[in-house]
């Protein structure tokens, strides 16, 4: 047995292929966009730590830094003067938490001098234990962290540049506090969210117009279709879309002008039939009896006939004799004249006709 099938008005479906497209494609340019945001951000964030970083650390020559060892070295010019350079470039710049210089040796990782300013300061000679890759791989190049990254300072984005003069063993580290960047990127995020949801308020309005103003004239069209179907060809749409929709409109109602006036055609020429018909059938009867009584009148005239012997007079149906003239002219057509019968003017005549030869001769 085949499982019932989802049926969907076509507006309905019109309604979300074009809500669905329509957020399919913005979703996509704002996903778009706001990859390449976040994307530009981080890449301008860890082009300015690297700069900075860079530019520091030619500022600063490594020499200078091998006589701070330990807590005890904390006194002399050199760390002073590195420490108070280091305090005044981060103040001067809020995005930058700590600036700091490391020292490698044997795979393990020392400060050296950190601008903190509390008192978690950390101190010449305190082990770094969760250094990560990217700073160990910064004390040749300069590099920046793919990503912030948590330590026991809190979260940070870093970035590291070998000192001037360092060999390899020292280097210097900015860090820029994260909540900053999650700032931005939150910031990011909201105008993406907005732009989202009024790409998915766009789509609806454009979704609801568009197949709300087709369904309509298809709702129309069938209505119009359905009137024609039903016999009444007078219906007519009067519906404007300026479309081509007007052209199909038109056609409905041309169509039924035709049909109405076919019909009216053939209901005249159906009337006109009637009447002939009836005409001929009154016709037909009327030659129908004119035959009948012209056909009882032949009967009449072809039966036996009694007759006088003498006067020749003819007895009618009623039992009265009449002149065989009026007998005849009373059941025909036929009228009579006179004359007489040459063995008649013999009968009647003949002596005259004997004088009047013999004169002549």
């Amino acid at each position: 047995m085949s499982s019932p099938r989802i049926q969907l008005k076509f507006c309905h479906k019109l309604f979300l292929s074009h809500f669905l497209a329509v957020v399919l494609v913005s979703g996509s340019i704002g996903s778009f966009f706001y990859i390449s945001a976040i994307d530009s951000l981080m890449q301008s964030l860890r082009s300015r730590l690297r700069n900075s970083a860079a530019l520091l650390s030619q500022s600063i020559d490594a020499k200078e830094m091998e006589i701070i060892r330990t807590k005890a070295d904390i006194d002399t010019e050199a760390y002073k003067e590195t420490l108070a350079m280091l305090r005044r470039l981060r103040r001067s710049n809020p995005d930058i938490a700590f600036l700091y210089i490391m020292r490698k040796e044997t795979g393990q990782l020392f400060f050296v001098v950190d601008s903190d300013e509390t008192e978690r300061q950390a101190m010449p000679g305190q082990e770094y234990t969760e250094a990560p890759d990217t700073m160990i791989d910064s004390f040749h190049n300069p590099s920046v962290d793919d990503k912030p990254y948590r330590d026991e300072w809190g979260v940070f984005l870093s970035g590291y540049s070998p000192l001037r003069n360092g060999e390899g063993r020292y280097l210097i580290g900015i860090d820029m506090r994260a909540d900053e960047v999650d700032q931005k990127m939150a910031r990011l995020q909201m105008t993406g969210l907005l732009s989202l949801l009024g790409s998915l308020l766009l789509a609806l309005v454009f979704s609801l117009y568009f197949s709300r103003g087709l369904g309509t004239h298809i709702s129309e069209l069938t209505r119009l279709c359905s009137q024609i179907a039903m016999g009444r060809l007078h219906a007519r749409s009067r519906i404007r879309t300026y479309d081509e929709f007007d052209d199909l409109i038109e056609a409905f109602n041309t169509m039924g002008e035709e049909l109405e006036q076919t019909r009216n055609t053939v209901q005249k020429t159906m009337e006109e039939l009637s009447d002939s018909r009836d005409k001929l059938d009154i016709r037909v009867k009327e030659r129908t009896r004119e035959l009948e009584d012209a056909l009882n009148k032949v009967k009449v005239l072809s039966g036996f006939l009694p007759i006088c012997c003498s006067c020749k007079k003819i007895r009618d149906d009623e039992g009265y004799w009449q002149q065989v003239e009026k007998f005849v002219q009373d059941r025909t057509n036929a009228r009579f004249t006179h004359g007489f019968c040459p063995d008649c003017v013999i009968k009647l005549y003949g002596s005259v006709l004997s004088n009047e030869k013999a004169v002549k001769e």
